[in-house]
Formats: C-alpha cells, sequence, structure tokens
C-alpha cells in the first residue's frame, strides 16, 4: 500500500510532527524517528500523534524497533513496523505478545503520574478488547518449546533417544533461514551507514556586477612588458589576400578626331632682350575662349641681322619676328573645327603672339572609359570587402587565449590595377590586388590577472572576484610607436567561500546542522543538501563521498 514517509529530526518538536501528518498527502503515514527517541519519549505525546491521526482521517505507523517506543505506541494505539517494507503489528499484538512473556506492556517509571494513569488506563482497555490469545505467526520459537519438543522425542517407541533427532530438523529450516538473515541485514546495515552514505551541497552566491576601465599600454619587445602595471605585450600576426571585384565604368571622354590648322607664331622683342632667345617648345597651348590648340613642334626665337631689326624699333620695344608651326586641338570634337582667325588669341607669354587659320577635321566619338574616379571607388570597395574575411582569419590564428584588438586591424592594398585601365575604353572593368591584413592581441589569462588585482584592491577583506566577463580594448592608438588603449570587462564580486571551505564546514555534521552554518555567511542566498539514500541525514566525513557544486548566481 502506497504511504507517506515522515522522517522526524532529532530538532522537531511535536507540533512539527502533527502538522507534517496533516500535510501528508496519501492515508497511510509512516513515522520513522531518529535513534534517540526525542520528542515521542513521551506518552502524552504520542497519545497527540494518535488524536491528530484520527481527527485527520490518517493511519499513523511508527517504524522502530526501539522496545521503549513500542510499548508507548501500544499505550497510544499507534500499529508498529521494524521498517518501511514489513507489515505492520497491531496494539494487541503486542500487548499479547508482551503479556506471554511475562513483562509489563507499560513502563509507569518513564512517566510522571498522570502519565502513567493514562499509559495504564489505555492498556487496560486493549487488554479487555484484544481478541482470543493467538501466537503471532511471526513470532519466535522460545527455549521452552525446544525443551517440550526434546522431551516428547525422548518418550519414542522402545524407550529410544532417536526421537530428539526429528525434534531439531524440524527447525533446522528456521535456523537457517534466520541465521542468513541476520547475516544479510548485518551486511546491509554496514553498508547502508559505511559504504552508501553520500552526499551533494549546492550552494549558490549572490555577487555584485560591476564595470572595470583602466588605462592601459602596450608594447611589441618581448620581455619589456609589466602586466601587473597594465603593460602587455602585443603579439602580432598578419594574413596576405589576393582578390578582385568588377564594377562599372562611368567616365566619358570624345575618341573622335581632333582638328588640326596651324598658327603664326610672332616673338617680339625690345632693346633688353635683344641678346635674348624667346623659346616656345612643342605642345605649348594657344586658346581662343573655350577652344585650345596646342603646337605640333617647338621654334626659338633670335634676333639676327637677317631680321633688319633696327634700333629704333628695338627702342620702341616692337621688333617682330614670325615663324609658321602645325597646332592640333587638345581635346577631339567637331566643335573645334574654327575659321581663320588673325586676333583674340590667349597666349602663355606676353612676347609672344598667335593668328589662327582655320581648322577642320575635328568628329565627335563620346565613349564610356575607367575613370580616376571608378578606380578609386573599386579600391576602396575591394579592400572593405575582404576586411571581415581577414579579420575573422586573423582572430583564428591568435587562438582562444588571446584578446583580439580589433581596432588595431590594418588594410594595406599594394599596387591594384584594373582593365582596362584608367582613360581606356570600356564598359565594363575589373580591379586585382593583393591586401594584407595586420591585426594586435594581448595574453587574455594576464588581462584576467590585472583585472582581477586591480579590482580586489578596491574589495573589503571578505570579498572575492567570482567571474570576469568579456574583457575587451577599446580607443586603440598609436603615437611616436607607444601604443595605448581603454581596457574595459564586466566584473562579479561576492563572499569569500570556496569549495574547501564548505567542505571543512560540513564533513561529519547533520544535514539541518550544515544549512545552518552555511546559510549564516553573508552572501550566501541558498544551501541544498542532497543524501544518497533516505536514511542518511548527515555529511560524510570522508571528503570522495561529498560533491560540492558552488553556483554564482546570474
Amino acid at each position: 500500500m502506497n504511504k507517506d514517509v515522515v522522517y522526524i529530526e532529532p530538532e522537531d518538536d511535536i507540533t512539527d510532527i502533527i502538522a507534517r501528518i496533516k500535510a501528508a498527502k496519501l492515508k497511510l503515514v509512516a513515522l520513522v524517528p531518529p535513534k534517540k527517541i526525542g520528542v515521542l519519549r513521551s506518552a502524552v505525546n504520542t497519545k497527540l500523534v494518535a488524536k491528530a491521526a484520527r481527527e485527520a482521517d490518517k493511519v499513523v505507523v511508527i517504524v522502530t524497533t526501539d522496545s521503549s517506543l513500542i510499548k508507548l505506541a501500544a499505550a497510544a494505539q499507534i500499529p508498529v513496523a521494524k521498517n518501511l517494507q514489513s507489515r505492520p503489528k497491531l496494539p494487541s499484538e503486542i500487548i499479547e505478545a508482551e503479556k506471554e512473556l511475562g513483562e509489563q506492556v507499560i513502563d509507569e517509571s518513564d512517566f510522571d503520574d498522570e502519565e502513567a494513569d493514562e499509559a495504564a488506563a489505555t492498556a487496560t482497555v486493549a487488554r479487555n478488547t484484544r481478541p482470543a490469545a493467538k501466537k503471532p505467526a511471526s513470532q519466535e520459537i522460545s527455549s521452552d518449546d525446544i525443551e517440550k519438543s526434546e522431551e516428547k522425542g525422548k518418550k519414542g517407541k522402545n524407550g529410544d533417544k532417536k526421537g530428539a533427532i526429528p525434534a531439531l530438523e524440524k527447525y533446522r529450516k528456521w535456523i537457517i533461514i534466520g541465521a542468513s538473515a541476520f547475516v544479510v541485514l548485518i551486511i546491509f546495515l554496514v553498508w547502508a551507514f559505511g559504504f552508501a552514505p553520500a552526499a551533494k551541497i549546492s550552494v549558490a552566491i549572490r555577487t555584485t556586477s560591476n564595470n572595470f576601465s583602466e588605462n592601459v599600454s602596450f608594447v611589441t619587445k618581448a620581455g619589456s612588458e609589466k602586466p601587473e602595471e597594465g603593460v602587455f605585450l602585443l603579439e602580432e600576426q598578419s594574413v596576405d589576400k589576393t582578390s578582385s571585384i568588377d564594377f562599372q565604368a562611368t567616365g566619358k571622354e570624345d575618341k573622335g578626331e581632333k582638328a588640326k590648322g596651324k598658327f603664326d607664331i610672332t616673338a617680339t622683342f625690345s632693346k633688353e632682350t635683344a641678346e635674348s632667345t624667346i623659346s616656345v617648345p612643342a605642345g605649348t597651348v594657344f586658346s581662343r575662349g573655350e577652344y585650345q590648340y596646342a603646337i605640333d613642334s617647338g621654334v626659338d626665337f633670335k634676333i639676327d641681322e637677317k631680321d633688319n631689326c633696327t634700333v629704333t624699333q628695338l627702342n620702341a620695344g616692337n621688333c617682330k619676328i614670325t615663324a609658321s608651326r602645325n597646332a592640333t586641338a587638345v581635346n577631339s570634337g567637331e566643335k573645334y573645327n574654327i575659321g581663320a582667325y588673325s586676333d583674340g588669341w590667349s597666349s602663355p607669354r606676353s612676347d609672344i603672339s598667335v593668328a589662327g587659320s582655320a581648322f577642320s577635321g575635328g568628329t565627335t566619338k563620346e565613349v564610356t572609359v575607367v575613370s580616376q574616379d571608378d578606380f578609386n571607388k573599386a579600391k576602396e570597395k575591394l579592400a572593405n570587402e575582404g576586411r571581415e574575411d581577414g579579420k575573422e582569419e586573423l582572430t583564428k590564428k591568435f587562438g582562444d587565449g588571446m584578446i583580439v584588438i580589433a581596432s588595431s586591424l590594418e588594410v594595406n592594398t599594394s599596387d591594384p590595377k584594373s582593365s582596362p585601365a584608367i582613360g581606356e575604353e570600356g564598359d565594363k572593368a575589373k580591379i586585382e590586388a593583393t591586401t594584407t591584413y595586420k591585426m594586435f592581441a594581448v595574453d587574455k589569462t594576464k588581462v584576467e590577472e590585472f583585472i582581477k588585482k586591480k579590482t580586489e584592491e578596491k574589495l573589503a577583506s571578505d570579498q572575492r572576484i567570482y567571474a570576469i566577463d568579456n574583457p575587451f580594448f577599446e580607443n586603440f592608438t598609436k603615437a611616436d610607436n607607444n601604443y595605448t588603449a581603454k581596457l574595459k570587462a564586466s566584473t562579479k564580486s561576492g563572499p569569500k567561500v570556496s569549495e574547501e571551505d564548505i567542505m571543512n564546514k560540513s564533513r561529519g555534521k547533520k544535514v539541518g546542522e550544515v544549512q545552518s552554518i552555511l546559510k549564516s555567511i553573508n552572501g550566501v542566498s541558498s544551501v541544498k543538501v542532497d543524501t544518497s539514500f533516505p536514511w542518511v541525514n548527515f555529511v560524510p566525513d570522508d571528503p570522495n563521498k561529498v560533491t560540492i557544486d558552488l553556483k554564482v548566481e546570474e
């Protein structure tokens, strides 16, 4: 039959027991007292238990082998069982067994006068109302029974003594069963209280979250770092990635023919420049409004006798020498086909003037070309597209034991080339280059040691750091080969409790005592002690049989 089992602790009082009986969900309630009877040593308390059970419509059974408690239970009309699996004995059976053994069911010296009277009266009623005496089937064989059986055997046929042997054979089976059961019981008790006891102690620690922020610096030379002072060694990793992207050319250029013509170039000398040479190099541009034309070949002007420059002309500053040169429009297009003009031309020198012939042959043919702007945008896109891949690859190369400084990433793209080249015709283009990605990282263990040291300097003596979450660097900068950054993290601090402390405070103590001791520690939010079996109500002294689960609350 299903039953609720109530284990009575030594510190429980009668009100606790009654409350737990009433709170039981099943009708049958088994009370398991501790080795020391404690609160149930009083006949009044056992009667209160019986009364509470009747009022709550429960059937209470006391699980015990203690003779004095069995007598008290019989007096209070409470059934008794040796263990949770055995059949309970009714009070009438207990009284009858005690009577046949010649013992008193109730020892009145155990109680005061009033309790003794009440218990005796109850016992008398039990005797008057019990059924006809019948030896319980589970009762052990007495020594008188054995002697009677042996005497009966002596009266065998012809007065021989062979009758004694059948009497012993009759009980041999039960003796063997009883001895075996006793050995099994001893083995079970040794196992149950010597090997089986184990415990798991779960302790939850209440922590406080704090933000950590500290300025730090870095060095790149091994051996010069000072982690305890916030000077860390930078470890560098780099990776080269060759990549390419396609892009759309958007530049526009007139690829038509350029108009051609001729310039009459005139150099004007004065008295001051008479001995000088006036040079007009090839490519010199002369313009009329928005139209520009460049001479195909250069010319040098110098006065000699055949130029017939007179002193008067030189003094007046109007000694002129003229030479003709072919010219070509700077840009192509039909608009550069113009008529002849002897004036209105702009010259790069004040002592040079030109008169232009008609220019012709210019045609218009606008095409799409790769512009410089197209090339610059494609180069920037190429570097950015590989940035995340480069960062991810570098992070893997550093490994889990390093804190990667993401802001230290450097991207260098060398000699990118486009096809078609800048200025060449084409709607679609492609740029290709090799990009070098470089990044720094710092040893995570040394960073966490620095954070722990700095944080614990500000904590009380009974507090410690339990966790350091997500340390990272921001504002990483380089100035004159000096690297600096701000180190940030989130820390959790709480009471200075270790698994060793919990073990030392708990070994060999009862469950309730362990809970009281650990809960008294400031910062411990909850304590739970789970034992290996229901009958184990203490924490083993052997540390190998005790598991500590120390949790930090989120």
